[in-house]
């Protein structure tokens, strides 16, 4: 998958994956839609938890995930089931400062399939910025893959 990455801006670097899931929407929804819910459809994540007493859902809410061998502590901003999107922002993000995801899930009426764009922008040091990038596109292609695999079977 060619990773999007805008190299020329002077300014905060973004990333962004989409992918064709062939499942309703409603459907996908119900497998992403809790923000705890990533270890159970992102094969690279595991042991993801919930800090504070708030429900998955909750603006506010904070999820802890095992990456590999690094910890991750992000932060729900924002969810709507009507508009079947969240954004999030990352606790801890490494050389990465001001991270904001998107995840976002989008009807192909046509079809009755899905269109997942999952999308980051954040600040970072210039000589990182291809790094950090390639990683992040490898994160959001892994988990969007997986979800197309899911209902391919």
């Amino acid at each position: 998958m060619p990773i999007f990455f805008m190299d020329y801006m002077p300014y905060q670097a973004r990333v962004l994956v989409s992918q064709v899931i062939p499942g309703p929407i409603n459907d996908v929804w119900d497998t992403v839609r809790s923000f705890d819910s990533i270890d159970s459809w992102h094969p690279g994540i595991t042991d993801c938890t919930m800090d504070e007493d708030r429900s998955p859902v909750q603006i506010g809410a904070v999820r802890d995930f095992q990456a590999g061998d690094r910890t991750v502590r992000e932060r729900l901003l924002a969810h709507s089931d009507v508009d079947q999107y969240y954004q999030y922002t990352m606790e801890d993000g490494g050389a990465k400062t001001d991270y904001l995801s998107e995840f976002r899930l989008i009807p192909i009426t046509e079809s009755n399939q899905t269109l997942a764009k999952w999308f980051a922008h954040y600040d970072v040091e210039e000589e990182k910025r291809k790094e950090e990038a390639e990683h992040l596109n490898h994160v959001f292609s892994a988990g969007l893959n997986n979800l197309r695999d899911v209902y391919s079977e």
